[in-house]
C-alpha cells in the first residue's frame, strides 16, 4: 500500500505540459541582446549606442585625483559678473565637453555663438566678455581636498568670430 502524498506526487509527474508559443523567438532575442550589451561594454564606442556605454559616462572616479567640469563666467555690459552653465546657452554640459578640442579650447566662432544666444535672450544687458573654465576638485583617498578654478578660454566683444 502506498502514501496517499506518493500517488499525488506521481500524477503530477505525469502531467505533459505545453510548450509557450513564441518562446524560441523570445528566448533568441534576449540572447541576442545580451550578447551585443556585453561585446558593446568591451569592444565597441560611443558610436554604437545603444549598445555601448557612453563612455564619459561609465568610467568610475579614481579614488585619488581630479574630478573636473566645465562652466563659464561672463561680464556684462553692465559690469555684472555672472557665474554660468551650459544651461544658460541651452546646452547641456556634455554638448559643451564634446566640443572642446584636446586643449580643453571652443573654436573662437563657438564662444562668439554662445555669447549671441546670451545676447538674444537677454538684449538689455549683453555679455561684453565670456571666459570658459574648468573647475574641479582635488580628491585624496575619494576625499575633497581641494577646489581649483581655471580659465581655459576667453571671448570679448568685437574680437571677432
Amino acid at each position: 500500500m502506498s502514501a496517499p502524498w506518493l500517488r499525488s506526487v506521481s500524477a503530477v509527474a505525469e502531467v505533459q505540459t505545453e510548450p509557450i508559443p513564441g518562446a524560441w523567438w523570445r528566448s533568441a532575442v534576449a540572447v541576442v541582446l545580451v550578447v551585443l550589451t556585453v561585446v558593446g561594454a568591451t569592444v565597441l564606442t560611443d558610436d554604437d549606442w545603444p549598445f555601448a556605454p557612453f563612455r564619459m559616462f561609465s568610467h568610475p572616479v579614481k579614488p585619488t585625483g581630479r574630478v573636473t567640469k566645465v562652466d563659464f563666467t561672463g561680464v556684462t555690459e553692465s559690469g555684472r559678473e555672472l557665474r554660468l552653465d551650459a544651461s544658460a546657452f541651452g546646452l547641456r554640459r556634455a554638448e559643451v565637453e564634446g566640443q572642446q578640442s584636446p586643449s580643453g579650447r571652443l573654436t573662437a566662432e563657438q564662444m562668439a555663438s554662445l555669447a549671441a544666444v546670451w545676447n538674444k535672450a537677454h538684449p538689455s544687458d549683453p555679455l561684453v566678455e565670456l571666459r570658459l573654465r574648468r573647475t574641479g576638485r582635488m580628491l585624496v583617498d575619494g576625499r575633497p581636498e581641494a577646489s581649483y578654478t581655471k580659465v581655459v578660454q576667453t571671448w570679448t566683444a568685437g574680437a571677432g568670430p
